[in-house]
């Protein structure tokens, strides 16, 4: 071969080389930015037809679907709207519940530790707010002649950490019971009803509500982000304020607890009893949310009905949340939960040493990008022995144009003779993916972060950047690292997408909370160091490239 066509070979090399390494950033970068924007944004809600519930009957594995009418008599037990009275208070340092003896029920549950602003004279959170959420944790009945025992008044009485009401209508006779511990966030609950002798067998159905009927849902407000979710048969069903609109769903399985609350905070009813129910999500007049359907029907000689549950409101703490099976998945951390845990137990970890969940996130972005620094050099490597077989391939090419099944062949020769692997730069980038997702969720969703301050304006690692300046920040980095790999080989239309990015990007993140902003621009810029490392090492690699002779 001439010595100007190995030169022009080689001329070529870097400009095949930068095609292959750019479009394959961009390609992931895409991807990226479109699963993040049509989750976010275009995930279709699931449609049913209004009036219709879908039941779901589940055995083992297995699941079939049946359509059920929502009978227009069972939509009017919510019908009733009173005003709850404080009456008696279950109270520890954690929380305080407020009882009401119309219907025996919970007029509020307050979070003595948590503010709903920064201000510390500010409202306690309340999980649990009759203005807003008075069906929630009542106890309501579909049979006509029990549907007083929703909102009548009972007699209440108080023990130390115990209070229990009484009521009885035409011979049945309802006992509520709540007792709580002197910590922490669980009240357990017993509704135990009483029939009389020669009484009919079918009352028809128990609901115990959670949902509310005047919230304002908005999923840029972590307060205000409602959603109702599910337990059963280990899987979790999640469903926000307008899915439920779509229509009614009658989940039908092993219950183990619903839920309704919002990025921080809920209240779930974990069921104890021996009678298993149904879960339905539903939005009517007077209600939005899910709630258990125990049927009420009398066995043969059977005087009494037990129903056992354990409540849990108050902050979606993991800590917390372990001590019931599965309550844990009420913070939403998605397919990679099994990752996001670790992370966020690292996380609390360095807040430990240095009491502020700011340094925490810098300290946790260190550790995982110098754990995966290895397979960032690996990748970089791997593109960069591609790069040095680029004479080669394009004499190859040459060679047999006419022949491409034998192209393909000394084409993969070539790679095994210099130990190269064609998808060796994708793997790694590919294999560190679900532990940035992970950690994503994990600064997304966690509790640790609510109205943690940091420093300077990020007074709330929960709430969005106030003035925009990691956003700004980030696509200002996220440009400096494209100019550092440039777009070479590129067509127009390909450049003013990478032109694009960091502009998408900032603009995505303008309402994120301020912690995980702060992340990502932290980890552009540890990438950016890592790209002056490895273009240092490119650049003595490629002085004693081989070269075809």
């Amino acid at each position: 071969m001439s010595s100007r066509r190995r030169r022009g070979l080689r001329s070529r090399a870097p400009k095949s080389e930068g095609l292959v390494a750019n479009r394959t950033w961009l390609a992931v970068v895409l991807c990226c930015v479109v699963w993040f924007v049509y989750e976010r944004w275009f995930a279709p809600p699931l449609l049913q037809k209004p009036g219709v519930t879908q039941s779901t009957l589940v055995e083992g594995n297995q699941a079939t679907e049946s359509s059920l009418e929502v009978k227009p008599e069972a939509r009017g037990v919510f019908a009733v709207k009173p005003t709850l009275e404080d009456s008696l208070r279950l109270a520890n340092s954690d929380r305080e519940v407020s009882l009401s003896e119309l219907g025996g029920s919970v007029k509020s549950i307050s979070l003595s530790n948590y503010h709903q602003t920064l201000k510390k004279d500010s409202p306690h959170i309340q999980s649990i707010d009759s203005s807003t959420m008075q069906h929630s944790l009542g106890a309501f009945f579909t049979d006509p002649g029990l549907s007083d025992f929703g909102f009548g008044r009972f007699v209440g009485t108080a023990k130390p950490g115990t209070v229990a009401f009484e009521k009885s209508l035409s011979g049945v006779r309802l006992v509520k019971q709540y007792s709580a511990s002197e910590t922490g966030f669980f009240v357990d609950q017993k509704i135990e009803l009483t029939f009389p002798e020669g009484t009919k067998r079918d009352f028809g159905f128990l609901w115990v509500p959670l949902g509310g009927n005047g919230l304002t849902a908005n999923h840029e407000d972590p307060l205000r982000s409602w959603e109702a979710i599910s337990y059963q048969n280990e899987t979790v069903t999640r469903k926000k304020m307008e899915d439920i609109a779509q229509g009614s769903t009658v989940l039908q399985g092993t219950t183990q607890w619903i839920a309704f609350g919002n990025r921080y905070f809920s209240t779930a009813v974990v069921n104890q009893s021996d009678v298993n129910p149904d879960v339905v999500f539903e939005k009517n007049d007077g209600f939005t949310g899910v709630y258990l359907r125990f049927p009420l029907v009398l066995k043969e000689g059977q005087k009494t009905s037990v129903f056992k549950f354990r409540i849990f409101s108050g902050p979606k703490e993991y800590s917390e949340l372990s001590q019931v099976s599965g309550l844990k998945q009420l913070i939403d951390y998605g397919m990679f939960s099994f990752l996001a845990y670790p992370l966020l137990e690292l996380l609390r970890f360095f807040n430990k040493f240095v009491n502020n969940y700011g340094v925490a996130i810098i300290l946790l972005t260190l550790v995982v990008r110098i754990l995966f620094y290895p397979l960032s050099l690996k990748s970089f490597r791997s593109m960069k022995g591609m790069q040095a077989l680029q004479p080669q391939l394009a004499a190859l090419k040459e060679k047999y144009k006419d022949d491409s099944a034998k192209f393909a062949q000394e084409q993969m020769a070539l790679f095994r003779a210099h130990k190269v692997n064609p998808a060796g730069g994708c793997l790694p980038i590919l294999v560190q993916l679900p532990v940035f997702i992970a950690l994503y969720a994990v600064l997304q969703n966690s509790i640790e972060l609510f109205h943690a301050p940091f420093f300077g304006w990020v007074n709330d690692l929960s709430s969005k950047d106030p003035f925009y300046v990691f956003p700004v920040l980030m696509g200002a980095s996220m440009f400096v690292q494209q100019k550092m790999t440039p777009a070479v080989g590129m067509d127009p239309m390909q450049q003013k997408i990478m032109l694009l990015m960091p502009v998408i990007f900032s603009v995505v993140m303008f309402n994120l909370p301020s912690g995980l902003t702060a992340y990502i621009f932290l980890s552009t810029l540890l990438g950016i160091l890592q790209q002056v490392m490895m273009n240092r090492e490119r650049t003595g690699a490629l002085a004693t490239a081989p070269t075809s002779k």
